[in-house]
């Protein structure tokens, strides 16, 4: 047997082992870069999405405000016109009643003219 020819290879069988893990590290750790890379991105992605969602629902709120704030102004509004309408309803009457006053007044300062003019005429 040739000297050395085991050990000769033992030691190529060797070499391929660590060769073909050093190729498989290389593998792995392009593996864990890529797969890095894309969890830095889905995570930015993740935090553009939480910040948008934030704004969404801070302009939601404020929506939220401006409806209740034009309600209340709306019930106010409401409540004028009411009262306004009951004023309005209320003179209404007063100006018929005043109006119903004249007429009488204008028939009886008829009959007081009718009356004058009877005296005056000669007997």
């Amino acid at each position: 047997a040739p000297m050395g020819g085991p050990e000769l290879a033992q030691h190529e069988e060797l070499t391929l082992l660590f060769h073909g893990t050093l190729q498989l590290g290389q593998a792995l750790n392009g593996v864990y870069r890529t797969t890095e890379g894309r969890l830095t991105k889905a995570r930015n992605s993740l935090g553009l999405y939480g910040r948008t969602i934030e704004l969404l629902g801070q302009e939601v709120s404020r929506g939220r405000d401006a409806a209740q704030e034009l309600r209340a102004s709306l019930l106010e509004t409401q409540a004028h016109a009411d009262k306004q309408s009951h004023i309005l309803w209320a003179l209404t009457g007063h100006v018929q009643w005043q109006r119903r006053e004249m007429v009488a007044q204008q028939h009886r300062l008829r009959q007081i003219q009718e009356r004058l003019h009877t005296a005056a005429l000669p007997a």
